[in-house]
This record gives C-alpha cells, structure tokens and sequence, in this order.
C-alpha cells in the first residue's frame, strides 16, 4: 500500500497542479461557448511539437526538449492572434464553427506529418494519452512555475477577463478592446495548455479543463464557488483514477477522463431527480 502511494504521489500532485489552472480557465471557456477551444490548442500544440519532431529528431534527447515546446508555443501564440481576430471580425460564421475547423486542420496535418517519420505510433500515443505517472518532480517544479505565473496573470486583470467572458458584447460597447484582451486570454491559456500535454496528453487536458467546470456548473453560478467545486471533484477523480490505473494496470489518462465522465453523468443524473422547488 506505501509503495503505490509512494510511486503515485508525484502524478497526484502533477494533476493538482493541472487543475488549478485548468479549473480556473474551464469556467471561462464554458461562459464563452467555446467549448472545443482547449483540445483544439492542445492539438495546435501537438502539431507544433510533432514538427519539431520530424525537423529534429537527431537532435532530440529526453534532456532536450526545449525545440519541440518553442515549436507548440509559437503555433499557439498564432491560434491566438487568429481566433481573437476572428471572434471580432467574422460575424457570419460562429467562433464555435472556426475552432472546429481549426482542430480537424491541425489533427490531419499532425497525421500527415507523423505519417512521414519512424516510430510515429509510439509519438502519436504519448501525444493523446500522455505519461503523467511517470511525471518527475523537476517537471511538476516547472509547470508549477508557469502556471503560477498564467494563475496570477489571469487574477491581476480577472476584471477585464470576466467581464468578456460573461457579457462580450456589453464588454465590447463600454470600450474594452475585446480582440487585444482575447489574445492574451487565449496566449496564456495556449501557453499552459502546452506544458500540460507534453505529461498530460491531449485527452486528459481537454477534460480536465471541460469536465470540471462544468460538474460544478451544474450546481451553482457563483465563479467562486464553482472554481472550489471544480477544484475538489478534480482532486478526488484523480485519486480514484490513480488507484483505478495502478490497481488494474490500465492506461492512466484515459481512466482519469473515464471517471470524470462519469462523474458528470451521475451529477447530472442527481440534478435531473432534484425537485426543482426543493
């Protein structure tokens, strides 16, 4: 029993420290309706590291890593500056629409291009699914740092950042320059998203940033209360996946986003028996 929580201690933590940020951005990409906006930046990222991937590959080493992750922040810092310019600009087509075609754009191109290197199943795999149990505690020190830094940055101009997120068109007409302040919104979150793939994976991202918010939206409209809500049903999905994976020796991402599923359908389910005058 020590040495399971001893081996999964690590990746607990390594998840806690996804969610905190995660949690925070996914109450915002739900009052945005912009659902897909997360795995589709996750798989922007992907592309971008895929490349780098093919371009480098000699160069590449467990220790080197910082040319694929240059490569997934330039290629979302350009999702960016495009979607922020297409939520302004583009009227006749939903954003919602533009992300989608995005992310079918950036998965076929990420195949196209594993389909040209050796060993591209095994990218492909740890690209979707991650390998967050064997997350090292100098990576959970550095992702830790950065998302700190995305966490405070996003607190310092909460204002501005929820008032777009709730009302944008009420946040446009008082003089906010909604397309500037998008980019950084979608900037930080892209540059988080990025550094939690490359353990996490594309799947275990897109849930842990949609999964969450949206359990806790089910209960309550207050942004504090949901972020603690998000929070907490996070940690302890994780715990249960954790042990689930390492008890059954199944994969550890796709049983996390299994049990979060779940977790939303149970508390939907509740939600829909609960009176609605009780």
């Amino acid at each position: 029993m020590w040495e399971a929580v001893q081996f999964l201690f690590p990746s607990f933590i390594a998840c806690l420290t996804i969610l905190g940020i995660l949690g925070y951005l996914g109450i915002h990409v739900l009052e945005r309706e912009i659902i897909f906006i997360d795995i589709t930046l996750a798989q922007i990222a992907a592309t971008g590291s895929t490349l780098a991937f093919i371009l480098f590959r000699q160069q590449l080493t467990e220790e080197n890593t910082y040319i694929p992750r240059l490569f997934a922040i330039c290629f979302t810092l350009i999702a960016a500056a495009f979607f922020s310019y297409v939520s302004k600009r583009v009227s006749n087509i939903s954003q919602e629409t533009v992300i989608g075609v995005s992310y079918a754009i950036a998965a076929a191109a990420t195949l196209f291009l594993l389909a040209t290197a050796a060993g591209s199943d095994v990218h492909m795999e740890e690209m979707l699914t991650g390998s967050i149990l064997w997350v090292g505690w100098s990576d959970i020190l550095h992702c830790a740092l950065v998302f700190a830094t995305a966490g405070i940055f996003q607190y310092i101009f909460r204002k501005k950042f929820i008032r777009i997120s709730s009302d944008y068109e009420g946040a446009e007409k008082s003089g906010i320059n909604v397309m500037w302040w998008d980019f950084l919104f979608y900037a930080s979150m892209g540059i988080v998203i990025t550094y939690t793939i490359e353990f996490a994976g594309v799947l275990l991202t897109f849930a842990f940033l949609i999964i969450p918010a949206t359990f806790s939206a089910l209960f309550t409209q207050s942004w504090r209360i949901r972020l603690l809500l998000a929070w907490f049903v996070g940690g302890m999905v994780s715990i249960v996946g954790l042990a689930f994976s390492y008890h059954f020796d199944f994969s550890c991402g796709p049983s996390m986003v299994s049990i979060l599923g779940l977790a939303l359908v149970v508390a939907a389910i509740v939600m829909r028996l609960i009176p609605k005058n009780v």
